[in-house]
Order: structure tokens, then sequence, then C-alpha cells
């Protein structure tokens, strides 16, 4: 046997090893959410939830039934339903992630899809809220991404994910949350 073969077939057991590191999950990979894109106006369905997300809309103010408040708002108007179950399905996981920071929607307006009970067939439509900082909308061109889900705790479920750029959307003056209601197919 040659000298030099050892110091060969060590170098490629490291390599290999290294390799393997690479390409092995990390722990929390087998818990992690089943992640669904979506584009604004195409139905997204996970296992338990469909989404349509029909609009973002940013503002810098925000009424809803006599309720005003004011600030730097994304809204976001969607049709929502249940697929397979009812039992469980509220629209409990809602974050927008922006320039590394993530927003939870707002349970500040009376009438908001957060947390709202889903149904099987029978979509319903309305307006999610995030109340974001002054500069949100100016700051970066980072990539926003909406998350939805049924679970507070989205880990092996999935979730309904949305990408866009918060500096694309015009801001309006004021902007009103469109009314929960039943969607008619």
């Amino acid at each position: 046997m040659k000298r030099w073969m050892p110091g060969v077939a060590g170098a490629a057991l490291v390599v290999a090893a290294w390799g393997l590191s690479a390409v092995t999950p990390s722990e929390t990979a087998a818990e992690e959410p089943f992640v669904v894109s979506a584009n604004i106006g195409d139905r997204a369905s996970g296992r338990n939830i469909s989404v349509t997300f029909t609009d973002l809309r940013a503002a810098e103010a925000v009424t809803n039934d006599g309720w005003h408040a004011d600030g730097s708002w994304l809204l976001v108007d969607l049709e929502v339903e249940a697929l397979r179950s009812e039992e469980g399905t509220l629209l409990s996981f809602a974050t927008l992630d922006v320039g590394g920071r993530s927003y939870r929607a707002s349970e500040r307006p009376p009438e908001s899809l957060f947390g709202s009970q889903l149904a099987i067939d029978l979509p319903h439509s309305g307006s999610l809220a995030f109340e974001l900082p002054a500069t949100a909308f100016e700051a970066s061109r980072a990539q926003s991404v909406l998350r939805l889900g049924l679970e507070s705790d989205p880990r092996l479920d999935s979730l309904i994910e949305l990408r866009f750029d918060l500096a694309d959307l015009e801001v309006e003056t004021e902007a009103e949350l469109d009314p929960i209601v039943w969607v008619g197919r």
C-alpha cells in the first residue's frame, strides 16, 4: 500500500462528513409548517384552509363600523374557508414579516377576519389589519411575507404565504375594512 493512500482516504472521509452534515436537516425541520405559496387573485389551499387574497391596501387611518384609528396600516382583503373540518378552524395565525421584523394582525378593529371561525364550503370575505411603524411603507424595498394559518403555533400544519413589496403600495389617507360577509358561489 502506498504511503499517501491513508491521507487521501482520510481527506475523502472529511469531505464526505462535511457533505453529509450540509444536507442533513436541522432538528426542527421535522416540525416546520408546510408552506403553500399564494398570489393575489389565486386560490391557495392547505390542509384545512383555503385563502384567496383579493387586495392589499396601505392607509394612514382605518375605519370600521364607527371605529377609527390613525397610524400606518396594511389592510389585507381576502376570502377564506375551511376545507375538511370546522372543528378548531379559527384564523388564529396571521403574521407579516417586514425587513426582519414580525407583526401580528391587529385585534383592535371590531370587525376583522383575525380569529374568526371558518366554515366548510361557506367562504367569507373581509379584511385583516396590520398596524405598522410609520416608516414601514417607505423604509426598504425588502420583500414582505404574509403568512396565514389556523393554529397560533403553525408547526406541522400548512401556512398560506404571500410575498410582496410594501413599498409598491400606494398609501391612502383613510381606508375602511371590508365587512365580513359570506361569499356565494
